[in-house]
């Protein structure tokens, strides 16, 4: 298949596309530095992945073109598939310009179902990808899209560490040796070979919340609590004995809650100790900053620290671990993360209080308030490369 990937960063590289190519789909990125695109359509790129098996693998003879640029409402005429990674705050940037690809599309008579994936950490990503292109769609043309267009959300669970630029120019990313992509069936417009790493789930909207609740929050919890304690690597936090356990014990109690709402697991209650393992993996190199970056957005009342910490205390599971991390993603202040400093200002002007309200739509009666409150008073009695 002829496929887009609208993105050339970690995720639509590193995850996505190596997996296309091995397939053996003919790959088209749509992005915006000028640098990238170039190097892309000179050199292709590399993926170095990083875990049991070291290797190198070469991505070549794949196509870039500028986003902004008509040759893109030509390429989504031409795609057999569209996959998104350009992370969910980059979402309503990127609409308008597909709502006028898929309106050229559709008027070029194209009549090929096309999927469009919608690959980010967010629930409910492709219904609102949806939403946001037909605020932007002609009249006369939404029909027509409606019929033509799915619009599903999918999720990697591949770690991509680093983004480099080789003496050559050309693009070199550092990854996990393993990870899945995993997609919803329920409104697929078109018929495909589903190979892996891709899975297709049906009961979607459960799993991108056991991905965020477990995976991502584990994560978060290491960067968060790493970086009070001054680790540079995520590997490097998790080697603490004190953190290991936290970031442990967050996923236990965010999977214990998810047990009780579904009574099951979907797909990463069952693969704890292989996600662990993966947040040690020194090889990979990943650092504090960018597990830990965007803290409003990880703070928000349904994303990977507040979200479980609601769960579980409403299932009477005490969020001890999930608590410290939301505590320790408050002191996160990276002065190079954009959100970091506007969380710290958030802080200074209003508190903790209003600044939990304004961020995760916590009002401070809250009891999930409260306990957060209580624990960032524990972090403030100690330096910050103390014991948490």
């Amino acid at each position: 298949m002829r496929i887009l990937i609208i993105g050339a960063g970690r995720v639509g590289c590193g995850a996505l596309g190596v997996a296309l190519a091995m397939q053996g789909h003919q790959l088209v990125f749509a992005l915006r530095n000028p640098k990238h695109l170039e190097s892309l359509n000179r050199h292709g790129y590399d993926v170095v992945t990083k875990g049991t098996v070291e290797a190198t693998v070469p991505v070549r003879g794949v196509h870039a073109v500028d986003i902004s640029h008509p040759d893109f409402a030509h390429e989504v005429a031409a795609a057999d598939q569209i996959y998104t990674s350009v992370r969910p705050d980059n979402l309503p940037g990127i609409a308008p310009v597909l709502a006028e690809a898929l309106a050229f599309r559709v008027q070029s008579d194209v009549r090929q179902p096309l999927d469009i994936f919608c690959c980010e950490n967010l629930k409910n990503a492709g219904s609102q990808l949806e939403r946001l292109i037909f605020t932007q769609i002609p009249f006369n043309r939404a029909q027509q899209i409606q019929e033509r267009v799915g619009f599903n959300a999918a999720i990697s669970d591949r770690i991509v560490s680093g983004q480099e630029t080789d003496p050559e120019g050309r693009l070199v990313f550092t990854a996990d040796a393993t990870g899945d992509v995993l997609f919803d069936t329920l409104q697929l417009k078109g018929e495909f070979d589903v190979l892996p790493p891709f899975k297709g789930l049906d009961n979607f909207p459960a799993c991108i919340e056991e991905k965020l609740y477990i995976l991502n929050c584990g994560h978060a919890v290491c960067a968060y609590m790493g970086y009070l304690r001054g680790y540079k690597f995520i590997h490097e936090a998790m080697a603490d004995e004190e953190i290991n356990r936290a970031v442990v014990g967050a996923m236990f109690e965010a999977q214990r809650a998810l047990q009780k709402k579904y009574t099951r697991s979907f797909h990463y209650a069952a693969f704890i100790n292989e996600i662990l393992a993966s947040f040690a993996n020194a090889a990979l190199q990943d650092t504090i900053a960018r597990v830990g970056r965007d803290p409003v957005r990880k703070l928000s009342a349904d994303d990977r620290l507040i979200g479980p910490a609601k769960l579980a205390y409403r299932y009477g599971i005490e969020p001890v671990n999930l608590i410290r991390g939301c505590a320790a993603a408050l002191k996160f202040a990276d002065v190079d993360d954009s959100q970091a400093v506007e969380l710290q200002r958030l802080i200074r002007e209003g508190g903790v209080s209003r600044t939990l309200e304004t961020v995760a739509q916590l009002k401070p009666w809250n009891p999930i308030a409260n306990l957060i409150r209580d624990r960032v008073k524990m972090q403030e009695a100690k330096p910050r490369n103390a014991r948490n």
